[in-house]
């Protein structure tokens, strides 16, 4: 799904506060020296809660909308924020400590060129969390079987230390992806 300019402003009134944002910032476990990279920003909650640990000229974003680009940088001077998706990340290799995409990665084109860019951009001991709400059937969120896939696949990359994390937030699952690069 594209987001334009009224359909990307309704959705961030509507998730400016999602306490999904909250459990996965509080997952990276951010400690002053990162530097983090949100992929699929939206209107930047978690990228907000990152810079008010780390500092805003610690965290960078990505959204493929422009419309959220532009709220984000309003929102969070300082922190670098690009119109891109998970496939094409205007960042060089090794730049991150902490990378995640929350509830995002089931808009990407490509899942597999989205995790091995991912993976490109994350510095080696570097943490990766995907974040999505688990479904029983394939849509916005992520299956049991897609879970596995994900995690194969980070396999296949290299990544240590996979493992699943189940969150509750208000009424929905989320099903956390955490790993390392090593």
């Amino acid at each position: 799904m594209r987001f334009g300019a009224v359909s990307a402003r309704i959705y961030g009134l509507l998730h400016r506060r999602s306490p999904g944002n909250r459990i996965v910032v509080d997952l990276a476990e951010l400690k002053s020296d990162d530097y983090a990279l949100e992929v699929g920003c939206g209107p930047g909650t978690a990228l907000a809660l990152a810079a008010e640990r780390i500092g805003a000229d610690r965290v960078a974003a990505v959204d493929p909308s422009p419309t959220f680009v532009s709220m984000v940088r309003n929102r969070i001077p300082g922190a670098d924020v690009r119109v891109a998706g998970a496939e094409d990340l205007p960042f060089d290799d090794d730049s991150f400590t902490v990378i995640w995409a929350i509830a995002s990665m089931h808009h990407w084109t490509d899942r597999d060129a989205g995790l091995a860019t991912l993976t490109a951009k994350l510095a080696p001991g570097g943490r990766l969390l995907l974040a999505e709400r688990l479904l029983d059937v394939p849509g916005h969120g992520i299956t049991t079987e897609q879970l596995g896939e994900v995690t194969a696949k980070l396999a296949d990359l290299g990544h240590t230390d996979i493992r699943t994390v189940e969150r509750r937030s208000k009424r929905r699952t989320i099903m956390i992806i955490r790993s390392h690069r090593p």
